[in-house]
């Protein structure tokens, strides 16, 4: 992990808070990027048991679901592979919360929050334009809220996480094809209107207590 203080997003040189937009309401595309959020990847024979009492929050069975719990989410990606998704700095706690629970089982644990960047996005075209470009259905009664799956936009490969049943979708994406991702975005969503939303403070992740 990067030093905070070396840290820079890839999207820096956009200038997203100049262009930030107080009302986004009347956006049909809006734009948010979430600095930094950590990413630990989990991979292997896992205890779900032993995940959710020191995290949490569950690790999904089912294929292409997410779920949440305790300010993190968990996305499947694969029969034995998860990425955990928390607040800006929780990477290295939830990371050595899950390398205690799951020691001696034949599990890798990774943190991945320097390699990722991701992209939130919201209003009402925002299921419309994902679909543009990417191969996947996407209509609601396929793919909803707590849906995710590994797929491309455009040329770039990402992880797709819808949040809720607003039509709010995180898109995970490599760092090096963040600024590819967000220039596809601004031109698809420009015959419609787009907005530049700036990420709220989001609270800490807290160790559940054990009990």
């Amino acid at each position: 992990m990067a030093e905070s203080y070396l840290r820079q997003s890839p999207l820096a040189h956009r200038g997203l808070e100049s262009r930030a937009d107080g009302d986004a309401d009347a956006a049909a595309l809006v734009l948010t990027e979430r600095r930094f959020l950590a990413k630990v990847n989990v991979r292997g024979k896992t205890d779900p048991a032993a995940v959710k009492r020191a995290t949490g929050v569950a690790l999904p069975a089912e294929p292409n679901t997410a779920d949440g719990g305790n300010n993190l989410h968990a996305l499947w990606l694969g029969p034995a592979e998860w990425l955990i998704v928390g607040p800006p700095g929780a990477e290295k706690a939830v990371e050595a919360c899950l390398v205690e629970a799951l020691s001696g089982a034949s599990a890798a644990v990774v943190d991945v929050t320097e390699g990722r960047s991701t992209i939130r996005v919201s209003g009402p075209m925002a299921r419309d334009a994902i679909a543009m470009g990417c191969p996947l259905d996407l209509h609601p009664r396929v793919f909803g809220a707590g849906r995710c799956a590994q797929s491309f936009i455009g040329r770039g490969p990402v992880v797709l996480h819808q949040v809720d049943d607003g039509g709010v979708f995180d898109i995970h994406v490599e760092r090096s094809q963040a600024d590819y991702l967000w220039a596809w975005f601004e031109t698809a969503g420009a015959p419609y209107g787009v907005a530049v939303v700036l990420e709220p403070a989001t609270p800490n992740w807290r160790r559940p207590r054990r009990r």
